[in-house]
């Protein structure tokens, strides 16, 4: 059986080894802290309302929604500041950790008392306070602690000649808790292990397995017996919620590029080029490659898995692959700067020593460019889009108003505002995705009695009925979401306001729906301020608006009303002039003749 490579002998631990790991645990909770987001965003609201709600959604943030609970009694801050207080500390344990890795692939390189600490520290800073991690790191529920975990689990793996039956039954719970939190996550540590125990040839005995074995079931077991007993609990909603996780999603308006453009634009091209260099250094050399084969894989896996872009209007579920990318890449590039640093003190030539201190210095200056970048984008207390955006459309609905949305992201904005701050219990939030199942049905008809005709439609035909639409607009001021298979009909009905369609329980004539559009548009402008702000341009917000703005010209046009029409226009091209839809709309009433315009498909337009 293969052996663990062995190192040398330490001649003594240096003073720098312990003030850089606790500068590299200060250094990103500090930054990362005074970046959280004091308000909610659209990325962190599923998060937001499994935390502080303590829902079991999807199996996954069963540490993360612990955590917050905990984090909640803080007597500072307000409630979704302390929520996002568990992503900081979080990507904190993971900068650490960071810095543990690297001091043990640089001393299996080479031992530099000196040389090391200050790489593997200047390593875990870029990565930490790169603007991938620092976007995850500054919102509630955050994918920071389940890239933590990988790294404890990857850090921490016991030899195989361990025979203390505590130390596998931990190292079990270990693993479980990080599949739990982040099943991604979860993968990417098992894969990194079975790498490293297929170079090293560490088989443990069947007795290690067994307790490894025991600690995983017994941990995962605990932590899944909130979602194995849900079917079991009286609250419907908390059904309702977990039926929402699993419904599908609209299309991502988020762009999903390639794991190298990510890299590059985190890290910078030096730094990637860094990287490789250390990395083919690293598996090259013996006594490096059982640690370096691990980290190869975990960049491997975001290369075959890659994460989008921080999603617009949900967060990414493969985001801890690209965060685990980014640590191993600043480790590697950390290796790759040690090795140059090395050749060129033994070089024979004029200016050598100058010059391996001026790459280090360079390394340093890669860490405050990496830092700088990630400040324009990843400070939290200047981004309050999505915060006005729930203002001006929950504020502005009349008192026991209905909500019938189609999109699961603006479903969780809604529940997210309510849970955080208590806003307007008096609306009936119904999505319409989950209306034909029954225990979606029993909490909304229970909220509303009237709800039940749209219920049967739901269930019967898969979309409403004007029976049922306008039975419920009676009984409550009714908004909705438009949906394009709706009937002509129905459409007669709707009232465009800038950020949602008013259902009228009989068909509207233009002059009653301009005093609606009117008194709408300043919560329209209000919010598009807020979201295209010169500080911080907010993308989801500003896409949201796009939407219902498309949704408004099309009923607008379908209705004939071709000069609010121009007016939508207006508004789109302020979002984004090149706007495709605004372009084909405006080709399709250039070239009408008589009648109305035909506007089928443009919403599939973005």
């Amino acid at each position: 059986m293969q052996r663990r490579p062995s190192r040398e002998p330490s001649p003594g631990r240096h003073w720098l080894e312990p003030v850089c790991g606790w500068l590299a645990l200060a250094i990103p909770l500090l930054v990362t802290i005074a970046r959280a987001s004091p308000s909610t965003q659209w990325r962190d609201d599923l998060p937001v309302v499994r935390s502080l709600g303590f829902i079991p959604i999807g199996g996954e943030g069963v540490l993360s929604s612990v955590l917050t609970q905990v984090l909640a009694l803080m007597p500072v801050g307000g409630r979704l500041l302390r929520a996002s207080v568990a992503s900081a500390i979080g990507l904190a344990l993971a900068a650490r950790l960071a810095y543990a890795l690297g001091r043990r692939v640089l001393d299996a390189n080479a031992l530099t008392p000196r040389l090391g600490p200050v790489l593997a520290l200047v390593a875990a800073l870029t990565a930490t306070l790169a603007p991938a991690w620092q976007l995850e790191g500054t919102i509630a529920g955050g994918a920071t602690l389940g890239a933590a975990l990988a790294l404890a689990g990857l850090a921490l793996r016991p030899r195989a000649d361990v025979r203390d039956a505590r130390v596998w039954l931990a190292y079990g719970a270990l693993v479980a808790a990080t599949v739990l939190e982040n099943h991604a996550a979860g993968l990417a540590l098992a894969v990194a292990l079975g790498v490293q125990v297929a170079v090293l040839g560490e088989l443990p005995p069947r007795r290690s397995v067994a307790l490894f074995g025991v600690g995983l079931g017994a941990v995962a077991a605990v932590l899944l017996a909130p979602v194995l007993l849900r079917p079991l609990s009286d609250h419907d909603w908390v059904g309702l919620g977990y039926g929402l996780a699993r419904a599908p999603a609209s299309a991502s308006p988020a762009p999903r590029p390639d794991a190298l453009a990510a890299w590059l634009a985190d890290v910078g091209v030096v730094a990637v080029g860094l990287a490789v260099a250390g990395g083919v250094w690293g598996l090259a050399r013996p006594r490096t490659r059982w640690l370096a084969l691990p980290l190869a894989a975990l960049v491997v896996a975001d290369v075959l898995f890659p994460a989008g872009a921080g999603g617009l209007l949900a967060a990414d579920p493969r985001a801890s692959l690209r965060l685990l990318a980014i640590i191993v890449l600043a480790v590697s590039g950390a290796l790759g700067v040690q090795t140059l640093v090395l050749g060129l003190s033994r070089a024979r030539i004029p200016m050598a020593r100058p010059a391996a201190v001026l790459l280090v210095l360079f390394q340093l200056t890669l860490l405050l460019m990496t830092a700088e970048d990630a400040s324009y984008v990843a400070d939290r207390g200047a981004q309050f889009g999505a915060e006005v955006w729930t203002e001006e459309a929950l504020g502005d609905l009349p008192p026991r108003a209905a909500l019938l949305v189609r999109s699961p992201a603006v479903v969780w904005r809604l529940w997210a505002a309510r849970l955080v701050r208590g806003e307007r219990p008096d609306v009936v939030i119904a999505p319409l995705p989950l209306m034909d199942r029954p225990g979606v049905t029993r909490a909304l008809i229970a909220a509303e009695p009237e709800l039940a005709a749209l219920v049967r439609d739901m269930t019967i035909n898969g979309r409403p009925s004007e029976l049922g639409l306008s039975t419920l607009a009676d009984a409550r001021p009714l908004f909705v979401e438009l949906d394009p298979s709706w009937s002509r009909r129905l459409v007669d009905h709707l009232s465009p306001r800038p950020l949602w369609l008013g259902f009228a329980p009989h068909a509207l004539g233009r002059s009653d729906r301009e005093p609606a559009l009117e008194r709408g548009q300043r919560a329209f402008d209000r919010a598009l301020a807020a979201a295209a702000s010169p500080a911080y341009r907010d993308r989801a917000t500003l896409w949201i608006l796009a939407e219902r703005a498309r949704e408004q010209a099309v009923v607008l046009a379908a209705l004939g009303d071709y000069e609010a029409v121009q007016r939508m226009l207006v508004d789109l091209r302020k979002i984004d002039p090149s706007d495709p839809f605004a372009q084909e709309l405006e080709a399709r009433l250039a070239r009408r003749a008589r009648g109305r315009v035909d506007v089928e498909g443009l919403l599939s337009l973005r």
